[in-house]
């Protein structure tokens, strides 16, 4: 599993500084926090509930293309991309 990605692109200085902003009251990062849980539910959903190992891939998935189209995380993480294909 990718999970392990998603883990290491949250623990970037860049992903608190966007929780923080979003408290601050950023709206655009507060609506990336908020389709980011979502996203994150979803994936707790289907790991609690024993889901086809493919549909789990595909929400991994869904969150790391989150995180990473988001323009405030850093470029050198970027790289990751191509550990998805």
């Amino acid at each position: 599993m990718n999970i392990e990605l998603i883990q290491q692109l949250i623990d970037t200085k860049e992903f608190s500084q966007i929780c923080e902003d979003a408290e601050r009251g950023n709206r655009n990062a507060a609506l990336f926090i908020n389709k980011f849980m979502n996203e994150l539910n979803i994936l707790y959903f289907h790991l609690e509930n024993k889901s086809h190992d493919q549909r789990v891939e595909y929400q991994i998935s869904k969150l790391i293309e989150l995180l990473l189209d988001y323009p405030a995380l850093p470029k050198s993480i970027h790289h990751l991309k191509e550990l998805l294909r």
